[in-house]
């Protein structure tokens, strides 16, 4: 029998697919974001009860990178978009107006806001 390869996420060829299957995931099981007074997220957890925390780490080479308090956050922070929470914290800044999604990857939309605005 043949093995085949599967695609990893961290190929940088594959972060944008890896990010839009991310925000699916997400979308199709409903899940909500909360924004905290620190400028954090909550995202409600399905394999477990409770919710995870997504933070935005920062931009680097102009794509916003979040980190997420659940297994795969940590397994694939190297990534942008490390996993289906972030991929919804994502699609909240871009409700909000600071993020737009360009070239496969999350952008802020003006560089004097990449600070969400209810952390002040």
């Amino acid at each position: 029998m043949e093995t085949v390869a599967r695609p990893r996420a961290d190929d940088a060829a594959n972060q944008a697919a890896y990010a839009l299957a991310a925000e699916l995931r997400g979308v199709e099981g409903g899940r909500r974001t909360r924004v905290l007074q620190d400028g954090s997220l909550l995202v409600k957890a399905d394999s477990q009860p409770g919710s995870y925390r997504v933070q935005v780490d920062g931009v680097a080479d102009g794509l916003i990178v979040f980190r997420c308090t659940c297994p795969s956050g940590d397994y694939r922070a190297h990534l942008p978009v490390p996993c289906k929470h972030a991929a919804l914290a994502a699609r909240r800044l871009e409700r909000e107006g600071l993020a737009a999604w360009r070239d496969g990857g999350w952008r802020p939309r003006r560089r004097d806001r990449v600070q969400v605005p209810w952390a002040a």
